[in-house]
């Protein structure tokens, strides 16, 4: 069943019913070039977008960002963003803190947590190329090395049906 559609003037619009052309083909994509030369898409939003709608698909508690403490004169200066930072955050069921720091070949970054109470958990780390996945140890430690830097969160699977899960806010590393 196709619907009869009308112009700015209540007339039917002439072809609708007819298959694109050629010459359809090249007014669209002189459209299209049009567009994106006045209004681009913004870098990495699609990627940023799809990440997005991974993690509200997620049906997990949201930690609380709690605190973020960077050395000083780190927010200035050559030295990349995230330099030592230290970042905590808490759920009513538990706390977790991770140390980011440059990885070793000075591009990545390495991801050191801890998850208290200290137990063996499993620890997703979540970016818009994909997930990988670790266990903390009995003392609640785990570790990320090679990360890209970009938009991350954290999934922490708690123990209890193995479904439950605690997610971090999104953060910019």
């Amino acid at each position: 069943m196709s619907q009869k559609h009308e112009n700015a003037w209540g007339e039917p619009v002439p072809g609708e019913d007819e298959a694109l052309d050629a010459r359809d083909v090249a007014v669209l994509g002189r459209l299209g070039r049009a567009v994106e030369a006045v209004d681009p898409v913004p870098d990495g939003l699609v990627e940023r977008s799809l990440f997005a709608m991974t993690l509200a698909r997620l049906e997990a508690e949201v930690m609380e960002l709690q605190q973020i403490e960077a050395p000083v004169g780190s927010v200035r200066g050559d030295a990349p963003p995230l330099e030592a930072r230290t970042i905590t955050f808490t759920h009513e069921r538990l706390t977790v803190m991770i140390a980011l720091s440059t990885d070793d070949d000075g591009t990545h970054v390495r991801l050191d947590g801890w998850v208290a109470p200290a137990a063996t958990l499993v620890v997703e780390l979540r970016q818009p190329d994909g997930e990988r996945t670790t266990t903390a140890d009995d003392d609640g430690r785990f570790a990320f090395t090679g990360v890209d830097r970009g938009p991350t969160s954290l999934l922490v699977r708690l123990p209890e049906g193995g479904d439950v899960t605690v997610a971090t806010p999104v953060i910019e590393l």
